[in-house]
């Protein structure tokens, strides 16, 4: 067990430095941060408003970067490998398929979770840049030692508003989205060969996963008319996963409280899909042929 985590752990380590290597992925990285420090001079409305503009903003190119991350990185680990022919190099070195698809994928998933972790940091930051702004203006305008009641209330508000601890929920449900994600786009790499067609098809799925509901909606219609249209709209809502279920993320953002349970409950879930998924892709490359 010991050598197969350190074999895993390699392959993942070459994967991530590898990866850092692509200008393409700090230039996604680049706009990301603009946008998300740019949205201090986007908004001029009432403090309530600007940070709730500057959370969307900020969640928005989180989940923008990582989603283009997890689809066009995982769409490349595999294809890349084999058309450089890499990949028969490190097969010929005691490492099993299970664990070279698994290091493919941590690394990657390394790579998401440093970006996703960096920009956070650079969003709290924003977000305490304005705080500080804010509550400035209101001290300034204050007598010394002689608070207003309404003074006192303003910066309470402002205070709930920048220290909303239900952003780490919001965080680390995106986190857990993208690892799905490219879970699904890694294990549709181990059965094609073009780049271009995993990206699609991970859309496609992508898309699919928020019309669950509807899915569901129309299975349940549908079985009492036509069993085989029934049948294959069931194995869609039960294979695809449902990435509806992520939608809290915007009532987190619209300053909803949402109980840690049902935020476990959902990030559960997407670790157990997303665990079914790569045990999939596993089998299903260890019978592929090179």
């Amino acid at each position: 067990m010991k050598g197969s985590l350190l074999r895993i752990q390699a392959v993942a380590w070459s994967t991530l430095m590898e990866a850092l290597r692509q200008k393409v992925l700090w230039v996604l990285a680049l706009f990301a941060v603009i946008m998300i420090a740019s949205s201090i001079y986007f908004a001029d409305f009432t403090f309530e408003r600007e940070f709730k503009f500057i959370k969307d903003v900020g969640s928005a190119s989180i989940s923008v970067l990582g989603l283009l991350t997890a689809m066009i990185g995982a769409a490349q680990l595999i294809p890349t490998e084999i058309e450089r022919r890499t990949i028969y190099t490190t097969m010929s070195k005691p490492v099993f398929r299970f664990e070279f698809l698994l290091g493919k994928y941590f690394g990657l998933l390394s790579l998401i979770t440093l970006m996703v972790l960096g920009m956070s940091v650079i969003f709290f930051g924003v977000v305490l840049v304005h705080e500080q702004i804010y509550v400035a203006e209101i001290t300034a305008g204050a007598a010394a030692a002689d608070w207003s009641p309404e003074q006192v209330r303003m910066v309470e508000d402002i205070l709930e508003q920048s220290r909303d601890f239900g952003m780490v929920q919001a965080i680390l449900l995106l986190w857990a989205r993208l690892a799905l994600v490219e879970s699904i786009a890694l294990l549709l790499s181990t059965v094609a060969t073009s780049s271009i067609f995993i990206i699609f098809a991970s859309v496609v799925i992508y898309i699919i996963g928020h019309l669950q509901s509807v899915a569901r909606e129309a299975w349940a219609e549908v079985m009492t008319e036509n069993w085989m249209l029934g049948a294959f709209s069931a194995v869609i809502a039960w294979l695809v996963p449902n990435f509806q279920s992520f939608s809290i993320i915007d009532e987190i953002l619209a300053g909803e409280t949402i109980s840690w349970a049902y935020v476990s409950q959902i990030f559960s879930y997407s670790v157990f899909y997303t665990l079914i998924v790569l045990l999939a892709s596993g089998l299903i490359f260890e019978e592929r042929e090179l």
